[in-house]
């Protein structure tokens, strides 16, 4: 064993864009909510193979979140694209205390998503910096309808 634990970090944002159209949501959000939510179990079958086929062990340590954002590009020498605000933080902050291996979710979103089918540990309380104790759920799977 090296010792070396290394993490990396990486940001999806979903719903940047006006509509979709998406296994009959309710509303634009939750279309968007759902796809990011299979999204992440899409990566999780895709992590198991690449460790299957690599002889690796890679996990991944997922957390999401819902809501309005500021998106724009920064940077006179280097433009790049951004995300800011709460929304962004929430999402952040449930992954950095989520479990590895796991999707951790904020009570509000899951409660938007149960309508689709997709199924939930029960609530638990993580501490959010700047926010105080929250509520978050651990997501398991979707049930097809």
């Amino acid at each position: 064993s090296s010792g070396i634990n290394a993490e990396y970090g990486y940001m999806v944002a979903a719903g940047l864009t006006p509509k979709v159209v998406y296994d009959g949501a309710d509303t634009d959000l939750d279309a968007y909510l759902c796809t990011l939510c299979d999204f992440a179990f899409a990566m999780q079958d895709c992590i198991k193979k690449i460790n299957k086929h690599s002889f690796n062990n890679f996990q991944l340590r997922m957390g999401i979140n819902h809501g309005s954002l500021v998106a724009g590009v920064i940077g006179a020498t280097k433009p790049q694209y951004d995300i800011w605000g709460n929304t962004v933080n929430v999402a952040s902050r449930m992954e950095s205390t989520g479990k590895i291996g796991k999707v951790q979710i904020t009570e509000d979103s899951s409660q938007k998503l149960e309508r689709y089918g997709f199924r939930f540990e029960e609530t638990h309380f993580v501490q959010v910096k700047g926010k105080g104790k929250m509520k978050a759920r651990f997501l398991i799977d979707r049930v097809a309808s």
